[in-house]
């Protein structure tokens, strides 16, 4: 997750090490990977939380929030990202919760525009702000309805 997403954006230390805290992640919350079958070569990593729990606190109640998206290098262009967001939409339905959402960073786009060409659409009144090491971040919300 960290090298994922470490190549591609100027991201904070403590962000940056928060994703490799896999261990304490899967203790609150499930930690999925998409793994080749084959070679068994890590693919990609989701989190999303356990039944009934959340993992923000402007999650609704009928929302399931996922968080932590990190594709390969190698594996990106091959679907990796589509089928793990797809399984999180239909834990949601399974759940019977209405809706998926996430947040990215507004120096994401490419994130952004994949979250758009799924189907996703923005949740602009639940953006906000972040101060991290002295750095202003802007957080984009979005939302698919399950």
């Amino acid at each position: 997750l960290r090298e994922a997403n470490e190549q591609d954006y100027d991201l904070p230390e403590s962000y940056l090490s928060q994703m490799q805290r896999t261990a304490e992640r899967d203790e609150t919350a499930a930690v999925m990977v998409a793994v080749d079958r084959d070679s068994g070569e890590l693919l990609g990593t989701i989190t999303l939380p356990f039944a009934g729990e959340r993992l923000q606190d402007d999650t609704d109640e009928d929302e399931l929030d996922i968080r932590l998206l990190g594709v390969a290098h190698a594996a990106r262009g091959k679907g990796v990202a589509r089928h793990m967001l797809a399984y999180c939409a239909e834990v949601a339905r399974e759940r019977g919760l209405r809706r998926v959402v996430l947040h990215t960073g507004s120096h994401m786009p490419g994130a952004q525009r994949l979250y758009e060409r799924l189907g996703y659409h923005r949740i602009p009144e639940r953006d906000f702000e972040i101060f991290e090491q002295g750095e202003r971040r802007f957080v984009i919300s979005y939302g698919l309805t399950v």
